[in-house]
């Protein structure tokens, strides 16, 4: 059994991986696995703790910091590390109701750690006794600010992203959005129902979480949501590849291409290989199956995939980089054209502001735009790669219209008769407890 951390070690690490995502401008799960390798000696429950309260901190920093400049007598004087502990604090006594001695004893551990001494020390209990105090009163307040300023300050929506939501949805269902992006999102999970009937994959869930709750979800047979499992990206069951972790909306393009056995199929902007995986599922492991991406540092994830899903002589799978925007990007990309694509393009990531909630503060207005134009460039070439007859998926992983439904109109708009638009939805966190994913499938008219 791993050693219990030494008093206050768990928030002063959170501060730390804080004050990493903030400096490097990074993803959070990448600087928090950082972070859990540099101490392997936590145990579950501290790395549990550590990975609550940096999430939910980025989930609720300018309320948090609200709640912390209303108290201190020079809020512009707290920065770096100090600034990440008063958020961890004022989280904890706001949101996971932990015991306010426990909080303000934690936080003088810290405090004695860093330069300013016993100042320092006073100067946080001070603030953090002040937010256990008047909280409950200030959540009030924030709660009774215009829409804009709700949106903005009480549910830490950037201003100008809380703007955008308002002309598009309306402040209720604005509102109703800000809510759901606050709450811990559920651990969604894709089964190979073709080699382990769900059934079987629930009850070793089951017996190596006795802890969690498992869901099945209505019309959606190859998914499970799980609550309380912690991580699933590792276990036996993720290392045999009957299941992979993955967002029920991001489930639904490859579902919606329809890959049969013996196609040749062209995964476009393939990643990590989450979709890939899943396509080769659908395809009974039997085709040609592409995955291209413009990273070679994938490469290396795609060999693992191989192995993880069981890739056999019957799928002639390959990875490949390339520009995908290019024409002649790579010879063995355009050998052949293909039956099918699933087109996954790099976006603002707005839809994931639940799982990633760094998102919001890395994203500016200006980047809908420049992520568009590249987002219109990789749809025009990938449908110059698919047969008559064929089809494709578009997908985003964003709400914003100007990467969805806009991208999709100004591209056939530009490619003349010849492709159908035959179906296109947006899911979205407040309507369908999800990312914010919108998806369309063009099918190209026979020769």
């Amino acid at each position: 059994m791993a050693a219990r951390p030494a008093p206050g070690q768990v928030r002063r690490l959170a501060a730390r991986v804080l004050q990493d995502i903030e400096q490097r401008s990074a993803f959070s799960n990448r600087v928090l696995s950082e972070h859990l390798e540099r101490n392997p000696g936590l145990d579950p429950r501290d790395r549990g703790l550590l990975t609550t309260m940096v999430y939910g901190v980025l989930r609720h920093r300018t309320r948090l910091d609200a709640h912390i400049d209303a108290h201190a007598s020079r809020p512009a004087g707290l920065r770096g590390e100090v600034r990440q502990l008063l958020r961890v604090g004022a989280y904890e006594l706001r949101e996971l109701a932990h015991p306010p001695h426990a909080v303000l004893t934690e936080a003088g551990h810290v405090a004695a750690q860093l330069s300013g001494g016993s100042g320092l020390r006073r100067a946080l209990h001070g603030i953090l006794a002040a937010v256990d105090t008047h909280g409950a009163g200030l959540d009030t307040k924030l709660e009774a600010g215009t829409p804009l300023d709700v949106l903005e300050t009480r549910w830490s929506i950037p201003r100008w992203l809380a703007g955008r939501w308002r002309k598009q949805l309306g402040d209720e269902d604005a509102l109703f959005r800000a809510k759901a992006l606050a709450e811990p999102p559920p651990v969604d999970l894709r089964l190979d129902a073709h080699r382990a009937a769900p059934a079987q994959v629930q009850q070793r869930l089951h017996e190596d979480y006795p802890r969690a709750r498992v869901q099945t979800v209505a019309d959606q047979p190859h998914a499970l949501r799980v609550h309380g499992a912690g991580d699933l990206f590792h276990g036996p069951l993720h290392d045999e590849g009957l299941l992979s972790v993955q967002g029920l909306a991001a489930q639904q393009p490859v579902q919606w291409l329809e890959a049969a056995p013996g196609e040749r199929i062209l995964d476009a902007c393939a990643g990590l290989g989450v979709k890939t995986l899943q396509l080769a599922e659908t395809m009974e492991r039997r085709g040609t199956l592409v995955a291209a991406d413009s990273d070679a540092h994938h490469a290396r994830d795609h060999q693992d995939l191989a192995v993880r899903g069981r890739f056999g002589d019957a799928l002639n799978h390959r990875f490949v980089v390339a520009d995908l925007t290019e024409p002649d990007a790579d010879p063995t990309l355009d050998d052949a054209p293909y039956d099918a694509v699933v087109l996954d393009v790099p976006c603002t990531g707005l839809g994931n502001l639940a799982r990633h909630p760094e998102i919001r503060w890395l994203r500016r207005y200006e980047d809908i735009a420049a992520r568009a134009q590249l987002q219109r460039a990789l749809l025009s070439r990938q449908l110059a790669r698919v047969r008559p007859g064929g089809r494709l998926v578009y997908a985003v992983c964003s709400p914003e219209p100007e990467e969805g439904p806009r991208v999709v109109e100004a591209v056939l708009a530009a490619h003349g008769p010849g492709w159908r638009l035959t179906r296109e939805r947006c899911w979205s966190p407040e309507r369908d407890r999800t990312e914010g994913f919108f998806v369309a499938r063009l099918d190209r008219d026979p020769a």
